[in-house]
């Protein structure tokens, strides 16, 4: 049969699913390292004794979403993950609270804190559009920046981690103006691909219906004429290559008798039947009318009559069966020669054709040896 391969490029889509699998396999790998922190440090610290078993929670739940197709865990994810940013915000100011100074509250800001806040406004642009995402990056920066600043300001000593507070606020902003770039980036080359992935598949689609005979889908005389230019140029001993080539018998009766709609049908059962039995390397093709011929690359002699006594012998009774009733076709069978043109090797097959319909029809005439 004829086979035809085309490319594939992810689309838009695929991209997004295949970011959330990465952060998803982030998630699993931080999950034991949490746990282990909260083993070792639960003890002496209370926001890891008490804080970090919901936020485990909260991390399965957000993997659970991020692997998740649909809309509703889309939603559930962005749900997870502003939970995710109210707990880091919580931390921050906790933190900066509990200690003594101002230095020492910096301190206990580095570097998980801090850099949480960063990774919850990277992964909210997996969940949201470019747009919405950004929106909901700067509001969040802007909230974690002022908490920060507020809470250092009432600290002894405070002033300069205020502007360190708002250093980090401004370096919040430009890392989502920057996300929002990469992102447009990323939509746009998404779709780039998308758009060469249809048109690659529309040119393979016009390329098939431009080797495809409209009324069976076999093959057509133009795809099979290539067919035999390519297997002309591998044929040699150890690579015969046969040529079948059946005409069915008093079908111009069949249409005269019954009609053209049986007599298409008629084409199209042998299309079916002809199918079934040729292999997956054969190419069969219809020539024209009720024409049709098989190229069987890696058939000898035995095998490839073997072939068309398959075929004469199979197609009547699938005919009589779709139509009610029996229709017979005559064989040549020869063998290309290298670097045959097509047009000689369909002559000469054609001969034996027409020699088995002179020798009464519904019969094989192979090439003498």
């Amino acid at each position: 049969m004829d086979r035809r391969s085309a490319g594939t490029a992810r689309g838009p889509e695929e991209i997004a699913v295949l970011a959330r699998r990465v952060v998803a396999l982030g998630i699993a790998v931080c999950v034991p390292v949490l746990i282990g922190i909260w083993v070792t440090d639960a003890p002496g610290d209370p926001w890891v004794r008490w804080g970090y078993p919901p936020l485990l929670v909260f991390l399965v739940a957000f993997a659970w979403a991020l692997l998740s197709p649909g809309r509703w865990a889309s939603r559930i994810g962005v749900i997870v993950l502003v939970g995710l940013e109210a707990w880091w915000l919580a931390v921050v100011v906790g933190r900066v609270v509990e200690q003594p100074d101002a230095p020492r509250a910096w301190v206990a800001l580095l570097p998980t804190p801090l850099l949480d806040i960063v990774v919850c406004v990277v992964v909210g642009f997996l969940f949201q559009r470019a747009r919405t995402a950004v929106l909901h990056g700067g509001a969040y920066s802007a909230v974690i920046t002022g908490a920060l600043m507020a809470s250092f300001a009432v600290k002894p000593g405070g002033g300069p981690y205020v502007w360190l507070s708002l250093r980090y606020g401004v370096y919040l902003g430009v890392f989502v103006v920057l996300l929002l770039v990469l992102s447009r980036a990323k939509e746009r080359v998404a779709t780039a691909l998308a758009d060469v992935a249809a048109a690659d598949a529309a040119a393979t689609a016009m390329r098939e219906m431009a080797y495809r005979d409209e009324l069976t889908g076999l093959a057509n005389r133009r795809r099979l004429i290539e067919e035999l230019w390519f297997q002309a140029e591998q044929v040699g001993p150890d690579l015969p290559v046969g040529v079948i080539f059946f005409d069915l018998d008093h079908f111009k009766a069949v249409n005269d008798g019954l009609g053209h709609a049986v007599g298409d049908r008629v084409l199209q059962v042998v299309a079916e039947v002809a199918g079934q039995v040729v292999g997956p390397d054969d190419l069969l093709a219809r020539l024209g009318g009720e024409e049709f011929v098989v190229v069987a690359p890696g058939r000898d002699r035995t095998s490839a009559v073997e072939l068309a006594q398959q075929l004469r012998e199979r197609l009547p009774d699938a005919i009589a069966a779709a139509v009610g009733q029996r229709v017979t076709a005559s064989y040549g069978v020869a063998w290309l020669t290298p670097s045959e043109n097509p047009s000689e090797a369909l002559r000469r097959v054609d001969e034996l054709l027409y020699r088995a319909k002179a020798a009464g029809r519904d019969r094989v005439e192979p090439a003498e040896a």
